[in-house]
């Protein structure tokens, strides 16, 4: 077997401990999603939870999730390479105690002035108690973003030793919670947002608290020690200034649209939340658990120069997003109001709700390749220690999205929004393809081009066969369970087609992803090792 194989099949058994828990939270999150429609649906309230939970969410993405994790890792995994374990954990610790008192000054900063940033957010008119109520949310929610930016940085230590099922297992827990606790009080509370609001923060709290004695047995001690000054934490820290705004324009673009939407009239942001819910659901089965996947193999291989190796790892990942992504694309656009009707149509969501959302998620859909891209992108550049390139772009995605966003959020109302998001997200990926090239050099973009054209011939043919099946039945009067059951069959069909075209003029990439994901091939690959 070849390095080159070897390697990206371990790089597939990271993505598949990552992809299966990922796969269990975004059901239950599907769950959770459900409930907050069943309760909330596309109401003034659900526009408020939404707004509020989008501010500490944003900081958390963007000091956490984003920023923090894309700096951290390239730094912490060159480290270890050097296999200094004391100066190693000592780095560790010291930056978990510099987070922790950054994160705990900006959550009291939060609290306190919230009033302000929900202003900043939305403009809510003259409804008091909507603005009222968006406060309060938001006030109980912001303790959210100091957890969970904690667990992201727990799961960026646990990565860089390729323990990537845990700290994916976590948010399933961070579902449960709100699950819980909604199904327990929210039929009983007078306002049932705020029940919601307290699950995500315990939520938060077990994502956490999960990763802490798995942590410790790895080999940290959490001796308490603030240091700013230590030479890690500082690049760390010259890394994660630019990547705050780089890492994070995907969802900065987001939280401005749901800003821009509540000029559209009430459930416009709830009808953009719930058709990007569904975006996730599509991106995080795959393509997150792929990123989270490579940054460290990017990242070693950054340290050991090796760009030969790096660009052959893009090309693969080119190939095997393009063949799992193009036809989910597909099939959302095809299928978008189905989808949100078996979902979401539930209780106090009705079928407005799912007028206003089915065009929202067809849209999104449009954008999950590229996305995907960007996904393989980002990591790639800050393994080279470089947060610069995708600031200078991100800020130029940022201006594209907001002069699009106005342009046609009028004429197409909230789904324009929508189709603005997708565009910011085409140009993102192409220039960041474009800068990385001139930064490492020319990849062979013929192999996955040609790829991704099979592929998109492939998932056309099975688009075209979904849409034939769709003229001889409907999902109009049908009872849940009946819908559920015909859209499963619709969908497994024009699965059961590509896949069966993509055996003809796709075999390569079909003969690849079997043997990647076989059984015999994983094993193969643990015992070597």
């Amino acid at each position: 077997m070849s390095s080159e194989q070897d390697q990206n099949r371990r790089l597939m058994r990271s993505t598949l401990a990552v992809s299966v828990p990922t796969v269990v939270s975004r059901v239950l999150g599907y769950v959770r999603d459900l409930l907050q429609a069943y309760f909330l649906g596309t109401s003034g309230s659900a526009d408020a939870f939404n707004i509020a939970y989008t501010i500490p969410n944003l900081l958390r993405r963007l000091m956490g999730e984003g920023a923090m994790t894309a700096a951290f890792v390239p730094v912490f995994t060159r480290m270890k390479n050097e296999k200094n374990k004391e100066a190693l954990w000592k780095f560790a610790n010291h930056f978990f105690f510099d987070l922790t008192l950054i994160m705990a000054v900006l959550t009291v900063i939060g609290v306190i002035t919230a009033p302000l940033l929900v202003r900043l957010m939305a403009s809510l008119g003259q409804d008091v108690a909507k603005i009222h109520l968006t406060v309060l949310l938001t006030r109980i929610m912001f303790p959210y973003m100091f957890l969970v930016s904690l667990a992201a940085l727990a799961m960026a230590i646990l990565n860089s030793f390729r323990k990537f099922f845990l700290p994916a297992f976590t948010p399933v827990l961070f579902n449960l919670a709100i699950i819980t606790i909604a199904l327990f009080l929210a039929r009983k509370a007078d306002e049932p947002a705020i029940v919601f609001a307290v699950g995500v923060v315990i939520g938060g709290f077990l994502q956490l608290a999960v990763q802490i004695p798995v942590l410790w047995k790895q080999g940290m001690r959490f001796v308490f020690g603030i240091n700013f000054k230590h030479p890690a934490v500082r690049r760390v820290g010259r890394l994660m200034v630019p990547g705050i705004f780089g890492a994070g324009i995907v969802q900065i673009n987001f939280a401005i649209s749901k800003a821009m939407a509540w000029s559209l009239g009430e459930g416009s942001v709830a009808s953009l939340y719930y058709s990007a819910r569904v975006q996730e659901l599509t991106l995080g089965i795959f393509s997150i658990a792929f990123s989270i996947a490579l940054l460290p193999t990017f990242s070693e291989q950054a340290a050991q120069r090796d760009l030969a190796s790096m660009k052959k790892t893009l090309v693969f990942a080119f190939r095997l997003v393009g063949f799992i992504t193009i036809p989910a694309m597909v099939g959302l656009v095809v299928l978008s109001r189905p989808i949100i009707q078996v979902l979401f149509e539930h209780g106090v969501f009705d079928a407005q709700s799912t007028a206003m959302t089915a065009p929202c998620l067809l849209y999104f859909a449009l954008g999950i390749p590229f996305i995907s891209c960007v996904k393989i992108l980002a990591p790639a550049f800050y393994s080279l220690k470089d947060t610069r390139t995708p600031v200078i772009v991100a800020f130029f995605v940022m201006a594209t999205y907001i002069s699009l966003g106005f342009l046609l959020m009028r004429p197409m109302g909230v789904s324009g929004l929508a189709l603005a998001l997708t565009a910011s997200s085409v140009l993102n990926c192409t220039a960041l393809y474009v800068l990385l090239e001139k930064k490492i050099g020319r990849m062979n973009s013929r192999i996955f081009i040609s790829s991704n054209l099979r592929s998109l011939a492939a998932a056309l043919l099975m688009g075209g066969g979904i849409t034939g099946v769709r003229t001889l039945v409907s999902f109009q009067g049908l009872r849940w369970v009946e819908r559920l059951g015909l859209l499963s069959a619709v969908i497994a069909l024009g699965l059961a087609v590509y896949l069966g075209i993509s055996l003809l003029i796709n075999r390569k990439e079909m003969k690849g992803v079997r043997r990647l994901f076989s059984r015999d091939s994983i094993l193969k690959g643990e015992n070597r090792s």
